[in-house]
């Protein structure tokens, strides 16, 4: 696959599988945008990147839930590149939220960056990818089939992107975009810290509790990433409306 003369914007691009997948792009010669909110990290990925290709990325330390960041990153990057062809919505969050709870403070966190900032970067992208027939690709979680306690905000809009792909799928069909997701089991990434397990040291053990009593494979961000690039190649160049599972079968169980 090769992303030669090619503009990729990466959310979520300072850790986890944004910063995967930011990686894998350039390594396949992309130029990258990356979008994050912790600078130290956002520089770090972004040097990872320059050393791929020897091309410099575009850094951009946003936050994507703010009025105009959207639209912000996406003009930046059209002054910096010239163009753009792909779009990863990978920023997102998880966190443990109830209808009991006194507030909604959690819902409205998780409706305003997973679902508010991937709606809007789409949107504000739009204008680009439809003159390069670029596409979209938006990371979601699978585990909302499954109900659970503590997990109704999360699942709710989880469930939301799931259908706005479906639906964007039909409409960006004729402008000649395409958008699909990946939607992936619990990952390996710093996403755990937004439940309150902070350190690397109770993530490994939560993890291992999860693949032993629940039988749930922890996902590599990097296996993320590589199918992330594959459909932002033309490799299937028909291929809209996807939700491409990435869970080693623990949604069948």
């Amino acid at each position: 696959m090769d992303f030669t003369g090619k503009v990729a914007l990466v959310t979520g691009g300072s850790s986890g599988i944004g910063a995967a997948c930011a990686k894998l792009l350039a390594i396949h010669g992309a130029q990258v945008a990356l979008i994050g909110r912790d600078e130290h990290r956002l520089n770090k990925i972004g040097e990872i990147c320059h050393n791929a290709k020897g091309i410099p990325p575009l850094l951009l330390k946003l936050d994507l839930t703010e009025d105009g960041k959207c639209q912000e990153a996406v003009e930046n990057t059209i002054q910096k590149f010239g163009r753009l062809d792909v779009l990863v919505n990978s920023a997102g969050k998880c966190e443990i939220g109830s209808l009991l709870d006194e507030t909604t403070d959690v819902f409205d966190n998780l409706v305003k960056l997973n679902l508010g900032a991937t709606y809007k970067m789409t949107h504000c992208a739009l204008p680009h990818l439809i003159k390069t027939k670029g596409n979209v690709i938006v990371i979601a979680a699978m585990l909302y089939k499954k109900v659970r306690h503590g997990f109704v905000p999360f699942d709710v809009v989880n469930a939301g992107l799931t259908k706005f792909i479906k639906s964007a799928a039909v409409e960006l069909a004729t402008v000649g975009v395409r958008i699909n997701a990946v939607n992936i089991s619990v990952t390996r990434t710093n996403i755990m810290s937004n439940i309150n397990i902070e350190s690397p040291e109770e993530r490994e053990s939560a993890y291992r509790v999860l693949e032993s009593v629940s039988r749930i494979k922890i996902l590599e961000p990097e296996e993320v990433a590589r199918m992330v690039v594959f459909i932002a190649s033309n490799m299937c160049p028909s291929m809209s409306g996807a939700n491409v599972c990435i869970d080693s079968a623990a949604t069948s169980m």
